[in-house]
């Protein structure tokens, strides 16, 4: 029998970033809160360096969010850095939902990561789940998971 490995490619968070997410994400409670992700290519992945908050202007930001699309376009003029997007599921896992899924072909082919948090089972930190965007030949857009590295 075969053993079959899963190359799994990390996404490294600097601490400064990380804390600027919880930040961000408690500031905005009980609304869902998104921004921007920036760093650069690094050996086997991705480095975030730096995070943007972006205004959530979404009719119903309890349970969605869009990007300010003012604030969003001002990102995408320098598309040096730019990597992924960042988002918060106050009432729920940090994992993709369905309307994170359709959203996807919106920004999918300017991005590279995809994260995810939710205030813990204490309420007092946060727990970030990352994902990789990743197109298939037919053109669909999937989340890939990817291990979280901090630095």
């Amino acid at each position: 029998m075969t053993e079959l490995h899963v190359h799994r490619e990390e996404i490294w968070l600097d601490a400064a970033c990380a804390h600027g997410l919880a930040e961000h994400l408690f500031l905005h409670l009980p609304h869902e809160a998104c921004g921007v992700l920036r760093g650069n290519a690094a050996a086997g992945g991705m480095r975030i360096e730096t995070f943007f908050p972006i205004r959530n202007v979404a009719p119903d930001p309890l349970h969605r969010f869009t990007l300010n699309p003012q604030e969003w376009v001002q990102e995408c003029l320098n598309p040096s850095g730019l990597l992924g997007i960042f988002h918060t599921h106050p009432h729920s896992a940090p994992v993709p939902s369905a309307e994170d899924l359709r959203q996807l072909p919106l920004f999918g082919d300017l991005l590279r990561i995809y994260l995810i948090s939710s205030p813990d089972e204490s309420g007092s930190s946060i727990v970030t789940h990352a994902y990789f965007i990743d197109r298939s030949p037919a053109g669909e857009f999937a989340l890939r998971p990817a291990r979280l590295c901090m630095t």
